[in-house]
């Protein structure tokens, strides 16, 4: 049922376990849909509408290193930030979550064999083929051999969906499924309690009136900065004492990944490069080759976890970017606006557009003109630290009565020297494999800080509510529940103690398959 009122939500009391969930985002919508297909009831929470609108400027402030995701990587509507993402599916890998020495706090309560078996059935609830799970298939099925880059490196794969906006995706559901109640334009402010058990949200709506919402179990996932934010806030709350109060760990390691340019590369080959490492078109899917180190040469090594792509300019780029604004909108908001432009531009798009379909269709691989500069761009983790966090300022309220959200991001001392490290190996891997010749950044090489201030975040947010083994050291246990309570749990990358080098939706995504699970008494995957 979509868009209901609060005063049309049913009575609790009829026996059918209700989750109330906070944030119509990607984790919220998709659990949400997967505990209403097991029967449960839910009544998710929205503070914006179908509309995508972003966040007050007067809500937050980023302090300490600059961060854009604050400003321009959240989204306050159904689907949340998928609105803006382009559906990058990766998965973490094994070393993400074994404490590693050089990197303090990194050590996972959840071993990676634990969350595994997961990633599998949540690319199928996405709608993604079994067929097109490993890359060896994916590699085989477009007539290209894998890259062997030698025995430190690996070239992998990520996975795009063809509809990123979850509100699209799953939009049939959302419509027609009567377990699945969407609450829209309300702001989650408080919760109540007895105890360790909570029972209640408090939430306002867009003319400030304010209601209650009933539950059997709650699940926050409104996003990393707005977790924290109202943690942070009910905490303070004197009408419940909420059992995270006392609880030091809210709000810390607040993590994204670094990101940007390395250095430009000179291909051997240009026809065999490009189709190499080109994005590929499969089974209706978008493919992006990608190339990290192996697990057991960061050990080895003792650097942080990286990976590395290549970046294609051409007189085309502008305009494409350009076409694929236009269809997007087009697309999913039906406003067709700039068809002046689109004819404009015509002209750059025509010139390409015969060998554009050729790759597509032939080739399996999006069409890169021979005359493009080609750059290594890297994407990373950095370390968590404690004093890289999230906090309140109640100086300043919205109408709904949340304080504006302040937001430190923080560095450790090794980011420069693991992207150096990283850079120099995977220059001496390509020239040994013959593929060309990557010129590094000079500041990279003799260590310039002035190099990190050109790497920038990716909007990638994560922490403030980090899985523990106690609340000595975390917010939620393993199962995503928080500390101290009974029925009260947290989903999203707001968890995650470490980023990996790897985008954090999908991996929170598997988190979520798995809580579903353990929220429906399903048996787990054997570990």
């Amino acid at each position: 049922m979509y868009l209901v009122e609060v005063s049309q939500l049913p009575d609790k009391k009829t026996g059918v376990p209700r989750t109330v969930i906070i944030g119509a985002g990607a984790v919220g919508l998709y659990t949400a849909g997967q505990l209403a297909k097991r029967g449960r009831q839910v009544v998710l929470i929205e503070a914006g509408d179908s509309q995508l609108s972003s966040f007050s400027s007067d809500s937050w402030r980023s302090i300490g290193r600059s961060h854009s995701g604050i400003r321009l990587g959240r989204g306050r509507n159904l689907g949340g930030t998928t609105s803006l993402w382009g559906g990058q599916l990766v998965e973490f890998q094994p070393i993400d979550f074994a404490g590693r020495d050089w990197l303090p706090g990194s050590k996972w309560p959840v071993r990676y064999e634990e969350l595994a078996p997961y990633y599998t059935p949540t690319y199928l609830n996405l709608g993604m083929s079994s067929k097109i799970l490993k890359d060896d298939d994916v590699w085989r099925g477009v007539g290209t051999r894998q890259p062997n880059l030698g025995p430190d490196f690996e070239v992998f794969l990520t996975r795009w969906l063809g509809i990123p906006n979850f509100a699209s995706l799953f939009a049939e559901q959302i419509h027609s499924d009567p377990n699945l109640l969407v609450l829209a334009s309300h702001t989650a402010v408080g919760f109540s309690g007895n105890g360790a058990r909570m029972e209640r949200v408090r939430v306002v709506d867009n003319r400030n009136r304010q209601h209650t919402i009933e539950g059997d179990t709650f699940l926050l996932a409104a996003g990393t900065i707005e977790n924290a934010r109202l943690l942070l806030h009910a905490a303070r709350d004197p009408q419940w004492l909420a059992p995270w109060r006392e609880n030091k760990n809210v709000g810390l390691y607040f993590q994204d990944h670094l990101a940007g340019d390395l250095g430009a590369f000179h291909p051997a080959d240009k026809r065999t490069f490009f189709r190499t490492f080109a994005n590929i078109i499969h089974a209706r899917h978008k493919f992006q080759p990608k190339i990290r180190m192996r697990n057991e040469v960061l050990v080895r090594e003792r650097i942080y976890n990286i990976h590395g792509f290549f970046a294609f300019e051409s007189e085309i780029s502008e305009h494409m970017v350009f076409l694929k604004q236009f269809l997007r909108a087009a697309l999913y908001t039906r406003k067709l606006t700039g068809v002046g432009d689109l004819f404009r531009k015509s002209t750059g798009i025509v010139r390409f557009l015969l060998p554009l379909m050729w790759k597509y269709v032939w080739d399996h691989r999006i069409f890169v003109p021979t005359t493009s500069k080609t750059r290594l761009v890297a994407q990373g983790e950095h370390a968590p630290s404690p004093s890289s966090r999230i906090t309140i300022d109640n100086s300043f309220t919205e109408a709904s009565g949340l304080p504006r959200v302040i937001l430190d991001w923080r560095l450790g001392e090794d980011e420069l020297p693991a992207l150096r490290d990283f850079a120099v190996q995977l220059r001496d891997a390509l020239r040994t494999a013959g593929i060309g010749e990557l010129k590094l950044d000079e500041d990279l090489l003799t260590l310039n800080p002035a190099f990190l201030d050109r790497m920038g975040d990716i909007y990638h947010n994560s922490g403030g509510a980090i899985m523990g083994e106690s609340d000595q050291d975390g917010v939620v246990d393993k199962d995503l529940r928080v500390f101290g309570t009974d029925n009260f749990y947290i989903g999203g990358a707001s968890v995650f103690r470490t980023t990996s080098n790897a985008n954090v939706t999908f991996t929170a995504l598997a988190f979520a398959t798995r809580l579903v699970d353990h929220l429906t008494g399903t048996p787990a995957f054997d570990s």
